[in-house]
């Protein structure tokens, strides 16, 4: 398991270049500043749920009493099973790498890079725009504290199911 006290390792970013391309004035869209403004927030949102999920995933990883048998000895022997099951439930929470499991951990890791990339690149192309026109810029800033928030789609509520 990862050391939670750590931060995880970099994930491989999914779109570098795009950040880049965006960076350098490459990227044109065709987008309100409106636009921008709910595509941040939905950004932020997301980070968010997924930020909730890993952390989710890496109490699961942490979890001591299954109750599946781990600490159950039947006349002197180990049940096996019981801790073999545990262990995968753990690995697939939270492997031993952050970066190239398949655990719910990193997967979400992933998730979030992805994320943080599509934020990235558009908050480079919103930037091009309003540090180059000066009445868009203050548009920008005044829609970011007035406009209103829009209706985000609402995840499921989730809680993990623990009887203990």
């Amino acid at each position: 398991m990862a050391d939670g006290n750590q931060p995880p390792p970099p994930v491989q970013r999914v779109l570098p270049n795009l950040v880049s391309e965006a960076q350098a004035g490459h990227v044109n869209v065709k987008m309100s500043l409106e636009d921008f403004v709910n595509l941040d927030r939905d950004c932020e949102t997301f980070l968010t749920v997924i930020r909730q999920i890993m952390t989710i995933a890496d109490g699961v990883s942490r979890q001591e009493n299954w109750g599946l048998g781990e600490h159950t000895d039947v006349d002197g022997q180990e049940l096996v099973s019981g801790k073999t099951l545990v262990k995968r439930f753990r690995e697939k929470s939270r492997g031993s790498n952050d970066t190239t499991d398949n655990s719910v951990y990193a997967i979400m890791a992933g998730y979030q890079q992805a994320v943080t990339d599509v934020r990235d690149t558009y908050t480079a192309i919103r930037k091009q725009l309003t540090d180059h026109d000066d009445q868009a810029a203050a548009r920008y800033k005044s829609l970011e504290s007035t406009l209103p928030k829009q209706a985000p789609v609402t995840p499921p509520k989730w809680e993990p199911y623990c009887h203990m």
